[in-house]
């Protein structure tokens, strides 16, 4: 067992470089102490990206570094906590005060938002802010967890985020809660056997299920929320990954980190690979402003296409004309014709 890790509990601290409360302390297992003020990770990963370990921090200070636990051998694992159901069934309400779901049926088709909704059993807290709960059901139907974000009434997420566990312990109706995630949406997979894409933010995933019934369409939680332990339960599917878009930082960019982990799973006998649609269309401002795919598609929704280079592509026209979201399907996603070449506007 690992002596040092990141803090589970959704405790934020100052950063020491971007003076953000959004860092994340290294805490010392043995002890259960922080290790120092500044030995830790924050989690503005592209705008801020400082992360120092505590590996590099026993080396610039000359100290030896243990990163193992003196009583390793024999240590059990954490048991995994779960929510009750009745949690998630009593979140399933109030949804004309829940921002983002008004959002949702402010954009889009109101039969389909509530297939959505109940699809991926989208709740509102109404003990926190009436914000919006995306709850992490495993595979076997198992609640992990229920992560909830706060947006405006026009769908922009705010940087608050809270958890149901967390608002509990605070509660004292739970004194803890090992939180073991799970990517959003996984409880879909037996029901569907679409190829998977999968996303950084449950928002993205939500929207683009509305936009993109092809994919069954998942959510890491963050750029740095895709692990091997996440997509292990995809080692059998085909997976094609959209990471945000972000400038470059010491880290990388989005794509190069997802880029990178792609390849390595790729080694491990996984069917994945990751789309630089976003890469190759995106502005210098939609870049700087961390655009993702549904960002994308929104924006680019109500663009007209400007010219049609065959009498093939007469008849896509026919059906833009009918249904505007026609062009940016087939941008966002390559569509091509049935002779497998690109249909160009």
């Amino acid at each position: 067992m690992y002596r040092y890790s990141l803090h589970k509990k959704s405790i934020k601290h100052k950063c020491p470089q971007c003076k953000k409360n959004r860092f994340v302390l290294y805490v010392d297992n043995e002890t259960g102490d922080y290790l120092t003020p500044d030995v830790g990770r924050c989690d503005r990963e592209i705008n801020c990206g400082y992360h120092l370990t505590p590996k590099t921090y026993f080396k610039n200070e000359n100290k030896p570094y243990r990163p193992y636990n003196n009583f390793n051998v024999g240590v059990k694992p954490k048991k995994t906590n779960y929510h009750a159901e009745s949690e998630l069934n009593n979140s399933l309400n109030n949804y004309d005060k829940n921002n983002f779901v008004q959002f949702l049926y402010s954009k889009f088709d109101s039969v389909k938002v509530t297939n959505l909704l109940n699809e991926y059993k989208i709740g509102t807290s109404v003990s926190w802010f009436e914000g919006t709960v995306f709850w992490q059901i495993d595979i076997q139907n198992k609640i992990r967890g229920g992560k909830i974000i706060l947006y405006s009434k026009t769908g922009k997420r705010s940087k608050y985020i809270n958890w149901v566990h967390a608002l509990k312990i605070k509660r004292k109706s739970i004194t803890t809660y090992n939180l073991k995630q799970c990517l959003f949406g996984e409880h879909l997979l037996l029901k569907y056997t679409k190829p998977i894409a999968i996303v950084e933010s449950e928002k993205t995933a939500c929207i683009m299920s509305i936009l993109f019934e092809k994919y069954l369409w998942l959510a890491s939680g963050s750029l740095q929320g895709l692990n091997s332990q996440k997509i292990e339960i995809l080692k059998t599917r085909k997976i094609i990954l959209y990471p945000d878009l972000g400038i470059e930082s010491k880290h990388g960019s989005p794509f190069s980190i997802w880029k990178s982990k792609c390849d390595h799973l790729k080694l491990k006998g996984y069917d994945i690979e990751i789309s630089n649609l976003l890469e190759e269309k995106c502005t210098k401002y939609e870049r700087e402003n961390g655009f993702d795919i549904a960002d994308y598609f929104l924006k680019n929704q109500s663009n007209k296409p400007y010219k049609i280079n065959s009498k093939t592509n007469e008849t896509i026209l026919k059906m833009y004309m009918k249904n505007k979201k026609i062009k940016t399907l087939i941008e966002v996603f390559d569509l091509t014709n049935l002779n497998g070449k690109p249909i160009t506007f």
